[in-house]
Order: structure tokens, then sequence, then C-alpha cells
């Protein structure tokens, strides 16, 4: 399976001797993927379940088209669903090729930590073999043995990243996976089912079902903790005085609350994550005749309570504005049964980190009347290229006259793997937007904020039309208050680098390798992308309220080509 990605070359790369990368793949103990027997190789793996399980994993990715990553998601499909004894060989194989359950972006994550079979050359096995001790390696071409070295090493780490996204740090760091990850464990699935167990539920032998393990799911008591606190960050003025002073942001919702009479007159509100009440206080002065705030701070619901009651607002005043402490989803009751319209300030950095979202769409199910409001009710994600000055870390290559490169590389490989914040100039951006999701609030569900799309980004003649170097994607996002709710005056809320900057800033993804990017041809023999290919994904991380990102790119050139293809993985991660 040829999967080629870029990385970081090692100042003795050149050194690498044949010997070290000929101790491969092929000669790794690899377990059978219906059964606990390890064979010594994993062309001795798959030449087993072929003969002694009728699933031969070769033909059948050549005859469903697999390419290397549908590949890698079928092996992790299998090992999955056989671990839990939910597939056979033979239901796999009376399965159709349109059904493709191994489809979701869940099994890029191998439940094998270095999985033999996930590096394994599908698409090489026909070609002649090589002798890595006879005279030919000597005259083979280095750069392609170069090339395949880098390769096989990106995959490796890719993957090892994968699987420290999905698995619980419990299980992570527990011994017995060290024991499983070596491929020589006899007693694999009993040690795996006992470590697992408190995380994947187990079905019982030869018990088909449809539903999935859920490889995100974090421990309650870790969860409550995050969940505490997030909460108790929002009991300090300092972020409240943050967002309130962001002008965006603030007069936005202002402006759709304020300005929007059909919607507002007269209506009940309910404020979810009201923080002072501001929000609140906006849809009272917008004629609403019941407004509920509802925060989950002890402390922050106790100010806006008094807040209120400074502005002559509460409901004890004869005010139309209640509020009520406590997290939502564990509320029994509110004044009211139902609300005509719902309010919230939800969106998190890369518009879904803090996943407030799940409360508010918990909301409009539990509180909102049908055909009810919600505000925003649209938001969407966007891609763009940028050049160095988006890192931020160009500050690090001299401090006052010194070298800080050493700095500046440390922080540059975190960043690899680690999203960044930072306030982007539209000097910096490179390329067209590619929007990469929208959601319509009031009709997605939960599941819907977990996705995978393509995009396509190209040089955009004004800042771009000479090669630069492409080194980060930036995300932002917008939500808008569209004409469907406020018909008199819709509203959009940008957080987008070629707007006035917000405190959410912009979300940076740092490249491995910059891409020289640029509108013109290639020149003097340097290749010059005129365009950036990727597919982008975000999920819900193992550790609560957080979200994991991958996005796989190569560039384009203009001969159609393409260059080597690159996967990273980043992480947003809330600290307990």
């Amino acid at each position: 399976m040829a999967v080629s990605y870029q990385t970081d070359a090692a100042s003795d790369e050149d050194e690498r001797d044949w010997s070290e990368w000929g101790d491969g793949d092929d000669d790794e103990a690899t377990k059978s993927l219906f059964s606990d027997i390890i064979l010594p190789s994993a062309q001795q793996a798959l030449a087993h379940d072929a003969s002694e399980h009728g699933f031969d994993l070769r033909r059948f990715r050549s005859q469903n088209k697999l390419s290397d990553y549908d590949t890698i998601r079928c092996i992790n499909y299998i090992r999955t669903e056989v671990a839990a004894g939910r597939l056979s060989a033979e239901t796999l194989n009376d399965k159709k090729a349109s059904e493709r359950p191994w489809q979701s972006d869940q099994y890029m994550h191998p439940l094998l930590p270095d999985d033999p079979l996930l590096f394994y050359d599908f698409d090489d096995e026909a070609g002649p073999e090589l002798d890595m001790a006879g005279p030919s390696a000597e005259a083979a071409d280095h750069a392609t043995i170069q090339n395949l070295q880098d390769e096989n090493q990106a995959l490796r780490n890719t993957l090892q990243q994968m699987s420290l996204l999905a698995l619980p740090s419990e299980l992570t760091s527990d011994p017995c996976i060290d024991q499983l990850s070596d491929g020589k464990d006899p007693d694999w699935r009993s040690k795996w089912q006992r470590t697992a167990g408190a995380y994947w539920p187990q079905a019982e032998p030869n018990q088909l079902t449809t539903s999935q393990p859920d490889i995100h799911r974090s421990t309650d008591d870790a969860s409550e903790r995050i969940n505490e606190a997030y909460f108790d960050s929002y009991g300090f003025f300092g972020i409240h005085r943050e967002m309130i002073a962001d002008k965006v942001r603030t007069e936005a919702y202002r402006d759709a609350l304020q300005q929007n009479p059909s919607l507002l007159k007269g209506a009940s509100v309910l404020d979810v994550g009201c923080g002072t009440g501001i929000l609140s206080m906006f849809a009272a002065q917008g004629g609403a005749s019941l407004v509920i705030g509802v925060d989950g701070s002890e402390r922050i619901a106790g100010v806006a309570k008094r807040l209120v009651a400074a502005n002559n607002l509460a409901a004890e005043q004869g005010g139309p504005i209640s509020v009520v402490q406590g997290r939502l989803e564990q509320l029994a009751k509110l004044p009211v049964e139902k609300v005509d319209v719902i309010v919230s300030e939800w969106m998190g950095y890369a518009l879904l980190f803090e996943s407030m979202l799940d409360t508010v769409l918990y909301a409009r199910t539990r509180w909102l009347k049908p055909g009810g409001a919600i505000l925003p009710d649209l938001a969407s994600l966007h891609i763009a290229a940028a050049g160095q000055g988006a890192t931020g870390l160009t500050f690090w290559s001299s401090v006052y006259g010194f070298d800080y490169s050493l700095v500046q590389q440390e922080l540059r490989e975190d960043a690899h793997q680690t999203a960044l914040l930072k306030d982007v100039s539209s000097q910096d951006m490179l390329s067209t937007t590619c929007q990469l999701r929208q959601l319509d609030i009031a009709h997605m569900t939960a599941s819907d904020a977990s996705f995978s799309t393509d995009f396509v980004l190209e040089p955009t003649p004004e800042s771009c039309s000479g090669p630069q170097e492409c080194h980060a994607f930036v995300l932002w996002f917008d939500t808008d208050f569209s004409t469907r709710f406020c018909k008199e005056h819709p509203v959009k809320l940008s957080t987008s680098p070629y707007t006035p900057q917000t405190h959410w800033c912009q979300t940076v993804l740092v490249l491995r390798k910059p891409i020289l990017f640029g509108a013109s041809k290639d020149q003097s023999g340097t290749k010059v992308a005129t365009g950036i290919k990727g597919r982008f994904s975000m999920a819900r991380s193992n550790q609560h309220r957080g979200i994991d990102m991958s996005v796989e790119y190569t560039a384009q050139y203009s001969n159609g080509s393409y260059g080597v293809s690159d996967v990273q993985i980043f992480s947003m991660t809330m600290s307990s």
C-alpha cells in the first residue's frame, strides 16, 4: 500500500543504511484479522486469512476499488468489529461494495498499535522483489529509496498520533498495551477486552449488532472534572470583559435582538449560557415579554441576577428577566414549558471547541416551541492558505540580535500537532477561501458537528502573484442571524482575517513543510504549486469538550501532476 507523506527529515538521513530499512514491515509478526493466531509476517497473515477463513484482503481491496486510506479504514474496521464479536469473514464477504461500513473516519484510528497490515504495500507486491543484500541495492536510485523511507516513517508517526488521539489516556499508558503492541502476545484478545472493557461495550460471542464502539468516550469522572473547570473558568470577570468588549460579537447580538421587532416583541426567550446577562437585557430591550437566562456557573449566575435587578429588569421587580443557575440538561423545569426564541453565544475556537453546541441543541429539542427561532441559526467553517507570518513563529528567529531559532523550532514542532490561536493579518493570506462546513442550528443533529470534506485552494493574484511559501492553513467561522428569523435586520458575525478581529482570533494549522505556492508557472526548475487539494476532518476529542482535526493535503501543479501527500492531526483540548 503506497501511502506517501511529507515528513521533517533528520540531519543524518543521508547516512541511513539499506539494511536498516530492509528489516521492514514484512518481517514483523502480524495478527490474523479473524483469530488470535500470530503469523511471522503481514504477507503470511494475509495468506492465512485467505486459506483458513476464506477472506482474501488483497482480492477484496481490488474488487471494491479501495484507496490506500480506504484500506486503512477497512483493516481497522475489521479488527474492531471482530474483537467485539460483531463480524466474521463470512459476513464480511457477504457485504455489498455499496455498503462500505468502514467509511467512517473513526476507522483511521488503529486498534492495534503498529499494525503491520497498515504498512503493507498492496500495490507493490506483484512487482519484482529487491535483493537488499545484493549489488543491485547499491545501484538503486537513492532518491526513490529515501522517499520510501520517509513515507514509511511518516505513516508510522501519523498512525501513532491517531492512536493517541483515539484512546483514553488510561489506555495509552497501560502496560497491557505495551505488551500488545509487539504483536506477539497469543492472549491478545482477552487482554485487550479486559483493558478496554471499561470504554467499549462488548457484544456476546457471535452476536451481531449495528452499534459502533465510541472511540472518544471518556470516563465520567474525567468529563465531570472538565465540566467543572469549564464552568469555573466563566466565574471570573476577565473572560466576560473580553467577550463584552469584543464589539463585533456583542453588537452583532445586540442588533439581531433589538432590530427585529416582528421576532422579539412579546416573545419568550431562553438565553443559553447567559453569563452576565447582557444578551438577556438586549432581548428585553428588543421587546421580549419573558426572558430566562440560564448559566452553569454559580458565581456568574448570581452576578447576572444582581445586574438584571440593578437595571430594573428582574422578574421580581415586574421586569421580564429571570436568571436560573444550573446546567440546562439537569434542569427539571423552567418558568415556562416552551419558549419562542433561543439565543446563545455558543461558538468556540475553530467554531466547535468547548462543545457548548450540544447544550444549545438540547435546549432546542427540550424547550423551543415548534417553528420557534434560534439565534444565530447558521454557522459555517472556512479554510485558506497563509504565509509564515500567520504562524507568529517568526518572532523567535532573532531576539534583540540573538539567535533564538532553537525556541522557534521547538514551538514549530509542537505546532505540527497542536492548533495555534493567532490574530492573522489579511496580508498573510495567500489563497482563495473554501467553506468546509455549514451547520443549520435549527435542524442539525449533534453528529453533524463531526465531518470530513474535500477542499481546493488556489492562489489569489493580489496576494500571491509570485511564488510564496505556504506555511499554514487558517480556519475561521461565520455565524448568521439570517432572514429566516431576522426578517427586518439580518446580521452576519464573521471571524475572518479579512474583517475586524474578534476575541476568537483565527485557528492556525502549521504545515510540516512549506509548499511553494503561486499563480505563476514553474521557474528555473523549481516547481510552483498552482493549487492545494486536501481533505479536512473534525471530530470530538477523546477528552471531553475538546476537538481533533486532521488535514490531508497535496500540492497541485500546472501540468496536472500532484506532489507528495501529507497528513497531520491537530488537537484542541481543555485541561481538567
